[in-house]
């Protein structure tokens, strides 16, 4: 135990309490602030363990107003996976930024207005995409539309 530890343990029913808490604690978890220290809890004591020679560096005795449990640490959730409809060798776009991508390559000039992107194409017409669609064709309509329109949106490796 080090000296700062060692002095806080005054009576015997202390250092009791730090035995019985060292030996077999109700629960142990790493200390977020410090990697390397181990805290062990036991009813109204606790200690902080070095990982490294089971040192015992820190000593406290709680009264019952404080917490006895850690907070739970924050769980991340997955990150959300991308869905593609096709693949590498799809010819249609998989996405609304390849589609706008495409169109812009085409010649398009696009400009988002409010919850809608509009579409100038080549010829003088225009056309609206959402920025959110509805429902999972609409991707695949609103490229079968503009193509119908004139523009191709084909893969370059593919048109011919």
């Amino acid at each position: 135990m080090t000296p700062g530890a060692a002095c806080r343990v005054s009576t015997p029913d202390a250092r009791r309490a730090v035995l019985a808490t060292f030996h077999s604690p109700h629960w142990t978890a790493p200390v977020r602030d410090a990697p390397g220290l181990l805290r062990h809890r036991r009813h109204d004591c606790e200690l902080r363990v070095r990982t490294a020679d089971g040192m015992v560096c820190y000593v406290a005795f709680h009264t019952a107003s404080e917490p006895t449990r850690p907070r739970p640490a924050r769980v991340r959730a997955a990150p959300a996976r991308r869905r593609r409809i096709g693949g590498a060798g799809t010819v249609w776009p998989t996405t609304w930024r390849e589609l706008r991508t495409r169109l812009h390559a085409a010649g398009c000039e696009l400009n988002r207005r409010g919850k809608h992107w509009r579409v100038e194409l080549p010829g003088g017409q225009s056309y609206t995409l959402p920025c959110t669609a509805s429902d999972r064709r609409a991707l695949r309509n609103a490229a079968h539309d503009l193509s119908a329109l004139g523009v191709d949106l084909r893969r370059t490796a593919r048109r011919q």
